[in-house]
């Protein structure tokens, strides 16, 4: 018998089983997982699909697989799931028999596709079905089976038929056969049930006596059944139930509660009627029985929640018949607001004292708890292209009233508590070109429309969430957490629907996922907004409008540069090296001789990085560096207290240049300005920058002033915590904060050193001059004159043939005199505009005047200054008697001294 043949039971020779490996990947929002947990593990109820297909297994709960294979697999195959980590990594999870395969026509396979719930698109259709059982647990070792066939990794496919011939293995030296091995592997099984004893099989329940047998029999159902039990706790999860069993406490039914709790009970009817059909599903797959009015869906509902109360722990009072009765049919009354507190109307609030100043239009955003996540990771709301008009519509200072329904935005996720969650002022418009929200990832749908925030409240702890990770990057199980927590304290919808109706007589507008709050005559309607802000104050907490804890991934587009001109592909090199200091954590020092653009480079860039990457940036400022800076000019000192109703004797800290950068000095919210300081070296290093030191090395550091009785402290991400930002006395470094520096290699030897400690602080970045031809041959003659006219055209300068050679010789002479002495295309671009406001017939003239307007400033303090003087003095177009007498005047040299 070869190794591709079996014997069947006639005595015939039969061929072996295909293996197919199906790699799932781990993480719990891949599409192909949730497939995967959807119709393997969960099952999918036969009345589904039997319109579709003929379903020759005898279950009503099925296992199901698909794909977009053309041809079946065969009856008696097998299916290897495994749980994929990367390449490399992984387990071996579950082993599927095939029972029956077949191939759907595309309308069929279309609509199978949608109703199994496999599609991320309307369109998608898997014709290739299989339907699996039995289903056993792997028992195989992915490295060890990997060493004996010769895998270096997971296959690309999703779904391949394993070579167990394949070139290196030795399969068939440790396996008899590939039945031997199907054996060996198949661990316990776990569809169908498996069972000893026919009698230990649970028949369908008929009428629970009580509910005490009820939540008995349905706990051993679950705990029987191959559906996961996880199933309900996902969708709800621990806090939602907490907070129902809380609100249940002294609820009696048909009685009187308030609007706080009658608002949670909207929550929970919403909620239930949301999975109504598919507790009918799964309660009629367990075989879960009645109990006097309550059909098999309630009871499963009541008896899930029950045992989740009781995992949970003590946090309120137990759901009963009763109480989810009342809760279904609305039988209870809720407390009129007259006789409670009356809510606030008049509070001392940013956001109210916008709208009474500007009066924005107001809208009312409404999305899944799940979206607002990326909300707070990127201080931004976002549009799809049909809403441009919508977003086109958005200007500086509107506001927007954030509200999280309970339902999230993929099955895989859990509800969550409802409500108006925060409030934010509205900044910049721009379009964006890769994915930020989930839905984008899942399912390519785009929304490059994007709004960001000049200032956000919220109501909810955002410390617990990670905002240094995009939304895929976390499992189900994070993502559930931290909505719960942005929920946690949220206004519930049904509480604001009665705040704006005793405003505006107009309950909170849900009609889509953008409203306006208008009035009766289509007016902007703002009474609505500041009741609500108003009923919210207490509890919104500011935060920034840019991300602190991510760090700069970006890239620098060569547009940065435009107008700008470089030869050959040095802009593009300048660009790399920037790039890489930011994404690597370093500040950046750009070096090089005067005028090659440094401080223009630095300046084009921050305003980049500002206006690309709003959720990081907030802006940029520009400064220049002296002789005179101490730590009172850059970290700051005490000065007398303005506010002072005295003397003014009263000193008070107040932040220098850099500190400036990281809060806003009018709101005092977090901010994140980048800083430009040009001619660092100017400085002297110790004296200027002292705590900036410690800080530039990423550690916190504690300063030698007070503010409000407390030590003013500078502090990294690292070591702060909590959600409503840096207190009055710190200040927050945002992980992605960077200084840029310049520094003219002219200055490096005459101004104040660096020490190594500074410097290894910044990544250097060489912007030098262009490299001129040397000599005076015909071909050196015409390549200088085409660079200087290159440069001149980036300029939009007309220039003449003699005009372009002048001034480059003029150039050549002054960067070939002396080593590492250069000047940059800025100060060339100076001399041709002074020399072209005049008659060329006066070119020998004004060309010297223009040397000793821009180049002449640059040799100050040179050592060398008199050699670069008379190598100028020799071209042909320069006045020298008139070149000498200036350098006399200001560079305190002449041409005839000896050397």
């Amino acid at each position: 018998m070869t190794s591709g043949e079996r014997g069947s039971s006639d005595g015939s020779i039969a061929p072996d089983p295909t293996v197919y490996q199906v790699p799932v990947k781990a993480s719990a929002d891949e599409p192909i997982r949730s497939n995967f947990e959807r119709t393997v593990i969960d099952g999918v109820r036969r009345n589904r699909l039997d319109q579709f297909c003929e379903i020759p297994v005898d279950h009503e709960s099925l296992r199901v697989w698909g794909n977009t294979e053309s041809t079946p697999a065969d009856t008696g195959d097998y299916l290897l799931f495994a749980d994929r980590d990367g390449r490399h990594g992984g387990d071996y999870t579950l082993l599927a028999r095939v029972a029956h395969a077949t191939i759907l026509d595309l309308e069929t396979a279309t609509a199978f596709t949608q109703t199994i719930g496999w599609g991320e698109d309307p369109n998608d259709a898997y014709p290739h079905v299989m339907f699996l059982e039995p289903i056993y647990e792997a028992r195989l070792d992915r490295e060890t089976f990997w060493n004996t066939l010769g895998f270096k990794g997971w296959p690309n496919d999703t779904f391949s038929g394993i070579n167990f011939e394949r070139r290196g293995s030795t399969f068939f030296s440790e396996y008899d056969s590939i039945p031997d091995f199907i054996e060996e592997i198949r661990g316990e099984r776990i569809y169908p049930v498996e069972s000893s004893d026919p009698d230990d099989q649970i028949d369908p329940a008929d009428e629970y006596q009580t509910l005490e047998a009820a939540i008995t029999d349905v706990r051993a159902r679950l705990e029987a059944s191959s559906r996961d039990p996880a199933w309900l706790e996902r969708r709800l999860g621990d806090v939602l139930v907490a907070e129902w069993s809380r609100a249940l406490e002294g609820f009696k039914p048909s009685g009187t509660v308030s609007a706080s709790t009658a608002a949670t009970f909207d929550q929970f009817r919403e909620i239930y009627e949301f999975l109504e059909p598919e507790l009918e599903e799964v309660a009629a797959d367990l075989g879960v029985g009645s109990h006097l009015s309550f059909s098999p869906a309630k009871m499963l509902f009541l008896c899930w929640v029950r045992i989740l109360q009781a995992e949970i722990g003590d946090v309120g009072a137990p759901l009963s018949q009763p109480r989810l009765n009342s809760i279904l049919r609305e039988t209870y009354t809720v407390e009129d607001e007259t006789e409670t507190a009356a809510r606030p109307t008049h509070v001392d609030h940013p956001i109210v004292s916008h709208i009474r100043e500007t009066e924005p239009t107001v809208y009312a955003f409404t999305a899944p708890a799940d979206y607002w996540l990326t909300t707070v990771e990127y201080r931004a709301v976002s549009f799809h292209d049909e809403h441009r008009d919508r977003w086109a519509g958005l200007s500086d200072g509107d506001v927007v009233v954030l509200h999280a329904r309970a339902e999230p935005g993929d099955d895989d996720l859990a509800s969550q508590a409802g409500g108006i969650i925060g409030v934010g002022i509205l900044g910049k418009r721009f379009e964006k070109d890769e994915p930020w929200w989930r839905d984008e990832h899942e399912h390519g749908e785009m929304q490059s429309l994007v709004a960001s925030f000049d200032r956000l409240f919220l109501t909810g702890p955002v410390d617990e969430i990670d905002t240094s990770n995009s939304i895929t990057e976390k499992f189900t199980e994070t993502i559930d957490r931290e909505a719960a927590a942005l929920t946690s304290d949220s206004l519930p919808i049904a509480q604001a629907d009665e705040i704006c109706v005793e405003a505006s007589g107009t309950g909170f507008p849900t009609q889509s996922m953008h409203s306006t709050f208008r009035t009766d005559d289509g007016g902007i309607d703002r009474d609505r907004p500041l009741a609500l802000v108003a009923a919210m104050a207490d509890a919104l907490i500011e935060v920034s409008t840019v991300n602190v804890h991510k760090p700069y991934r970006g890239t620098i587009s060569v547009d940065t540069l435009e107008g700008l001109y470089f030869p050959e592909d040095q802009g593009e090199r300048i660009l790399e090296g920037i790039e890489t200091a930011l994404r690597s954590g370093k500040h950046v020092l750009l070096t090089g001789p005067p005028g090659t653009g440094k401080t223009e480079i630095a300046g084009r860039i921050c305003a980049a990085l500002a206006d690309d990457y709003p959720s990081l940036y907030s802006g940029y400022e520009t400064t220049t560096a002296t002789a005179d800076w101490s730590t009172f000019d850059t970290v700051g000192g005490y000065m007398p207290n303005e506010s002072s109703e005295g003397d003014g004797d009263d000193l008070a800290f107040t932040p220098g240049i850099v500190l400036n950068r990281l809060k806003d000095s009018r709101t005092g919210a977090q901010s994140n300005e980048l800083i430009v300081i040009d001619e660092l070296n100017r400085a002297d290093i110790d004296k200027a920058f002292g705590q900036l030191f410690t800080l530039l090395s990423g550690q916190s550091v504690q300063l030698p002033y007070t503010k409000d009785g407390r030590e003013v402290e500078l502090t990294t991400t690292a070591d702060h915590s909590g959600s409503a930002g840096p207190a009055d006395h710190q200040y927050l470094v945002p992980d992605s904060w960077r200084i840029f520096a310049t520094m003219n290699t002219y200055d490096k030897t005459s101004l104040y050193e660096m020490s190594y400690a500074f410097m290894r602080r910044f990544a250097f970045v060489r912007v030098p001059a262009p490299e001129l031809p040397e000599g005076q041959t015909r071909n050196a003659e015409l390549r200088l004159e085409r660079l200087v006219h290159e440069y001149a055209d980036a300029w939009e300068l007309d220039l003449d043939r003699d005009v372009a050679m002048a001034v480059g010789r003029v150039w050549r002479k002054t960067n070939h005199a002396v080593d590492e002495r250069s000047i940059g295309p800025a100060i060339i671009e100076d001399l041709l505009r002074y020399v072209t406001q005049h008659p060329e017939s006066e070119l020998e003239y004004h060309l010297t005047q223009a040397v000793v307007s821009y180049v002449f400033p640059q040799l100050e303090g040179v050592p060398k200054r008199r050699k670069i003087v008379r190598e100028i003095a020799a071209v042909e177009e320069i006045d020298d008697a008139l070149l000498e007498r200036a350098a006399g005047e200001m560079l305190h040299v002449t041409l005839a001294e000896s050397e």
